[in-house]
């Protein structure tokens, strides 16, 4: 196999991790986003921009994007007691019942995957886990950079932000994608907060992002499940 060959193959792999018709179901859920429309907060292009910006910085760089670093090198060694550590932490930084469901259905779907797409799990691991490890994980047995994964991570989550918004708000097509393009220099910045980032500073709490996802549990009408 030339090398030119497997650095396309990795990205395939990449592709199909992030894919959304990977069947793990991150569309049903908006992570309080929905909430924030309804209460006002998010209305518009600049807002949304905002809102993306400050939840990237102060909550998945610290938590989910500092825990798959951490995870993926778990991975190349096979420290399962370090997994298995991190697995309770990051289910432990999931504030509300809602972001905490989300977190545990996303990671289930995604371990139902592996037996198929052959990526080898250990034989006791956990039902109640955690989707960051679980794509360390993936993202690590398909060789795919750490640096890609999170790249790729954290576009992922701003896509099923935006497509979040083009439900919820008069978003349009056009500022999505040019809210995609904003979003750039952001998303490489938080790549590199995220592996720089000392342990003693990962978890991260925004007291207002975890209220209106507690209120969104109570919220009457609701397109989403977070």
């Amino acid at each position: 196999m030339s090398s030119a060959f497997a650095q396309q193959q990795k990205l395939l792999r990449l592709l199909q991790l992030n894919s959304p018709s990977l069947p793990i179901g991150t569309y049903a859920y908006s992570q309080g986003l929905e909430a924030a429309v309804a209460q006002g907060l998010v209305a518009d292009a600049q807002q949304a921009q905002h809102w993306l910006q400050t939840l990237l910085r102060h909550t998945l760089v610290p938590n989910d994007l500092a825990l798959l670093v951490r995870a993926y090198h778990a991975w190349q060694t096979e420290d399962f007691a370090a997994i298995t550590d991190l697995i309770a932490h990051s289910r432990a930084l999931r504030e509300t019942a809602e972001l905490l469901q989300e977190d545990t259905h996303l990671a289930q779907a995604l371990i139902r995957l592996a037996a198929p797409l052959e990526i080898p799990l250990p034989d006791n691991f956990a039902r109640k886990n955690s989707l960051p490890i679980v794509y360390a994980r993936f993202a690590q047995h398909w060789q795919i950079s750490l640096e890609d994964s999170l790249t790729a991570f954290a576009w992922g989550w701003m896509e099923n932000q935006i497509a979040a918004l083009l439900k919820l708000c008069s978003l349009g097509q056009t500022q999505a994608q040019q809210l995609m393009l904003r979003m750039d220099q952001p998303i490489l910045d938080a790549v590199q907060r995220a592996i720089d980032l000392p342990d003693d500073l990962v978890g991260m709490s925004l007291p207002n992002f975890a209220i209106l996802s507690a209120q969104h549990e109570q919220q009457y009408s609701r397109l989403f499940r977070s």
